[in-house]
């Protein structure tokens, strides 16, 4: 769909004020535009799998987000809130339903996601915070991951199944298995899970452990985040895998060019994978009390030493 078909696309629309209507059946997402109940243009995504908190996705000046549940569905909304800015937010949505012409309705999910984060810098007229040194080793560690999944399973796979940026419950999720990574400074014995979810699945997953610490410049195997993503671009194969990785790592507050990502080094003291099978000290939904809702616990390494994989 060209830009002036789906200007006419959405003209037609707003002749029936407080209902939405389907922009395109072919892509993967459900995407609506209307009018919302104050009157508002507003593209409506449906039946998203998981909803986000005001901090995940907030709004802009001109744009109003909102995440909630519809009918047993999780949806977001992107609304305006002032008409001055209409023919922006025109391009806005447009360029957002692009964004999801994608194979998958994950792929397509994330790509939108990625793509509204560009423009709320642009809107907003700033570039993303710095990460924390915790969050750029969390980062180097999930790109590693991803590099070991893209020589074992090949890149399409592991950026499809590269699911962190989107803030999902588990790192990676596959077809038939999942994998969760953590970062850790080199004296840690033991690694913080953050949720119940993290580890908790009906099928058996990989807990990947990857002891980094800063490192002096002149260190030999030392990098820098700026070298591990232009690892990771170095295994894409086309524009769209590109443009995946991108807007994955732009959820990630990551960008090219920052000094602070090409000058401070880490170092990978050591690794280790461990199968997260019937057996494996995590907590359990099923065993948790209904009133226990949310909870953080730390996991020894020395104790789950036997499952350790090769």
């Amino acid at each position: 769909m060209d830009f002036s078909s789906f200007i006419n696309r959405i003209k037609d629309i707003e002749k029936v004020p407080q209902k939405y209507f389907i922009v395109d059946p072919e892509l993967p997402l459900e995407v609506y535009f209307g009018l919302d109940n104050s009157g508002r243009p507003t593209l409506l995504i449906e039946d998203i799998e998981k909803t986000f908190s005001p901090s995940e996705i907030p709004s802009t000046a001109q744009i109003l987000v909102l995440s909630f549940n519809r009918q047993g569905k999780a949806c977001l909304s992107f609304s305006l809130l002032s008409s001055e800015h209409r023919s922006i937010f025109n391009t806005l949505c447009y360029d957002l339903v692009e964004a999801t012409r994608k194979d998958t309705r994950q792929q397509a999910l994330l790509c939108l996601l990625g793509r509204f984060v560009a423009w709320q810098n642009l809107l907003k007229g700033t570039r993303p915070g710095i990460m924390s040194l915790q969050e750029q080793r969390g980062l180097a560690a999930e790109l590693l991951a991803l590099i070991h999944f893209a020589q074992h399973k090949g890149i399409d796979v592991a950026l499809d199944a590269w699911v962190g940026p989107f803030k999902m419950d588990k790192d990676f999720e596959f077809y038939d298995d999942w994998a969760e990574v953590k970062s850790c400074q080199v004296s840690a014995t033991s690694v913080s899970i953050s949720s119940i979810e993290q580890l908790d699945s009906a099928t058996e997953g990989e807990l990947f452990v990857y002891h980094i610490d800063h490192s002096p410049e002149n260190k030999e195997d030392a990098f820098s985040l700026e070298d591990i993503v232009q690892k990771v671009r170095g295994y894409t194969k086309n524009a769209a895998m590109r443009r995946m990785l991108d807007s994955k790592l732009m959820l990630q507050k990551y960008m090219d060019n920052e000094p602070e990502y090409q000058k401070k080094r880490f170092c990978v003291h050591s690794h280790a994978i461990y199968k997260v099978s019937d057996g494996f000290p995590c907590l359990r939904r099923e065993l948790l009390v209904a009133a226990i809702t949310t909870c953080q616990y730390s996991i020894s390494l020395p104790a789950i030493e036997s499952f350790r994989m090769e």
